[in-house]
Parts: structure tokens; C-alpha cells; sequence
């Protein structure tokens, strides 16, 4: 398996799941601005605030994925053995080398 969007040896380099991420956080920044407030009841409240900042950034992509999950098949029964088992010593600081990446 070979990666495709991080740089080897690289691991915080996530590509596109950082930039969505940040897109997101861009998205609720705007929300709590265009609300006026930052104060909620309680964590409840704040998270059904961003659920709907979610729910609403999907919904742009939902005709889309509609369309695609036509043609995606069933999933196996059972998941298939997509690793491999190593060992590996563990620094003092709770890193660890696999064949050469830290």
C-alpha cells in the first residue's frame, strides 16, 4: 500500500482530511459569528450548534453521494486482514520506528 497524499515520514501531514477539517472549523467560526454569541446552556446545546453546521455542509454534497452509493457494492462479511503485526521498542518518550518511519 502506498500513500497517497502524505509525504513518508512526514505523520502530520494528513492532506485533505486537514484542510477539511480546517474548512469545518472555518465553517463554525462563521456560525458563531453570524449567531453574535459564543455562550451556550450547556455542552448539549454546543453540540447540536455544530451538528447543524454539519448537517448543512453536507447537504451540499448529498445529491452527489445519493448518486454514487447507487453503484457502491455491499460490504464483505467479514473484514479482510489489510495489516501487518510488528514489534517495535518504545522510546522513553513514547515514540517508536516501523521500518524506518518514527
Amino acid at each position: 500500500m502506498a500513500g497517497t497524499r502524505n509525504n513518508r515520514g512526514v505523520g502530520h501531514e494528513n492532506g485533505s482530511v486537514e484542510s477539511s477539517h480546517r474548512f469545518l472549523k472555518d465553517a463554525i467560526e462563521q456560525a458563531l459569528l453570524l449567531r453574535g454569541h459564543r455562550d451556550f446552556d450547556d455542552r448539549v446545546a454546543y453540540e447540536g450548534f455544530v451538528r447543524e453546521v454539519v448537517m448543512r455542509r453536507n447537504r451540499r454534497n448529498a445529491a452527489a453521494f445519493r448518486i454514487e452509493r447507487e453503484h457502491l457494492k455491499d460490504l464483505p462479511v467479514r473484514r479482510t486482514t489489510d495489516f501487518v503485526e510488528e514489534e517495535a521498542r518504545v522510546t522513553r518518550c513514547g515514540t517508536f520506528t516501523v521500518r524506518s518511519i518514527l
